[in-house]
C-alpha cells in the first residue's frame, strides 16, 4: 500500500499530538527556554521520540537511509514545531549555527535520496 502525502502528514500529526502528552515534552517546555537538557533527560527524550514517532522514523529511514539518528531526532523535533533555539537545548548544544548546518545537511541528503517530499512534509508543512 502506497502512502499518500496526506496520509503521511496525518500520521505525523497524530504522532506529534501523542508526543505532546509525554513527560519529555513537558520538560522541554519548562526547561529548554533556559538551559540544555541533561544527559538523562536527553536519553528519555530519545526514548520517547523513538516510541512515539515510530512511523515517521520508519518512513524517514526507508526513504533516506543516509540520515543519522541525530538527524532523525532533529526531524522529529522540527516536525513538532519547536524553535531552533529550543532544539539546540534539547540536543545538548547551544550553538544555533550547528542546527542550521544540520538542517542543510539533511536537506542535501534527502535531495540526493530523491525524498525531497519527505523533507517538505517535515520542515514546511507543519500540521499541529
Amino acid at each position: 500500500m502506497k502512502l499518500t502525502n496526506e496520509l503521511i502528514q496525518y500520521i505525523f500529526h497524530l504522532e506529534c499530538q501523542l508526543f505532546m502528552k509525554t513527560n519529555s515534552y513537558y520538560i522541554i517546555m519548562e526547561k529548554c527556554n533556559i538551559k540544555c537538557l541533561n544527559f538523562e533527560e536527553r536519553n528519555q527524550l530519545q526514548h520517547d521520540i523513538n516510541n512515539i514517532f515510530s512511523k515517521l522514523i520508519q518512513i524517514i529511514k526507508k526513504s533516506c537511509p543516509e540520515l543519522t539518528n541525530e538527524d532523525i531526532l532533529f526531524c522529529c523535533l522540527k516536525k513538532i514545531g519547536l524553535d531552533n533555539s529550543i532544539i539546540c537545548h534539547c540536543m545538548g548544544n547551544v550553538n544555533k549555527q550547528a542546527i542550521n548546518q544540520r538542517r542543510y545537511r539533511i536537506k542535501r541528503k534527502m535531495k540526493e535520496s530523491m525524498c525531497y517530499e519527505i523533507f517538505y512534509l517535515i520542515f514546511f508543512n507543519i500540521y499541529n
